[in-house]
């Protein structure tokens, strides 16, 4: 894909992600426990140290992650527990490739969730870092309008996209901004 460059990028505020934190963490621990289970179940035969290995993987990347937590400059992940987590049901003694698979999915699609969520504005129009991306032309959009941390995106087909900005976002460049929508909707009519 080829990389654009942009005239004014705009960082949208991330939600929550406490939910999907304790669903990670909730399948990491059930991991853990039933490869632990199953583990002093089968006596720990030679092969399966592999598996011991994974478990501390996944415990590890899950205290340094909810170590990581609380900081605000940084958005947490669990995909290497999730990562560990599926080899473990993808080895012996789980074996079960159905559940490693969702886990795998699950840290795969974790990356995407928390993504930072920005929109580029460029002469040539206005693109959502979305999956997969969204790019409208300014002959799409009636009006653009950034005030007080609040982006509202005005659509000649009557829809309208609001949301709120990460704080300081462009609070000094508020009218240069506005200024550059106005200019490339009126240039694009």
């Amino acid at each position: 894909m080829k990389q654009r460059e942009y005239d004014f990028v705009i960082t949208l505020k991330h939600p929550d992600y406490k939910i999907y934190n304790l669903i990670s963490v909730l399948l990491c621990v059930i991991t853990t426990t039933a490869a632990i289970y199953a583990l002093l179940q089968s006596w720990f035969y030679s092969y399966m140290w592999l598996n011991v290995l994974l478990i501390a993987v996944v415990v590890t990347s899950l205290i340094i992650a909810l170590f990581n937590l609380n900081k605000k400059e940084s958005i947490t992940t669990f995909k290497w527990a999730l990562y560990a987590s599926a080899f473990l049901w993808l080895l012996n003694p789980l074996h079960q490739p159905f559940i490693g698979i969702v886990f795998i999915i699950a840290a795969l699609l974790e990356r995407q969730v928390k993504f930072p969520q920005e929109i580029g504005f460029r002469k040539e129009g206005i693109t959502f870092n979305t999956f997969p991306f969204k790019n409208y032309t300014w002959q799409q959009v009636k009006n653009v309008v950034l005030k007080d941390d609040i982006i509202t995106l005005d659509f000649v087909n009557n829809k309208i996209i609001q949301r709120e900005l990460e704080p300081a976002e462009l609070t000094e460049e508020e009218d240069e901004f506005n200024e550059f929508c106005k200019l490339q909707i009126r240039n694009s009519r």
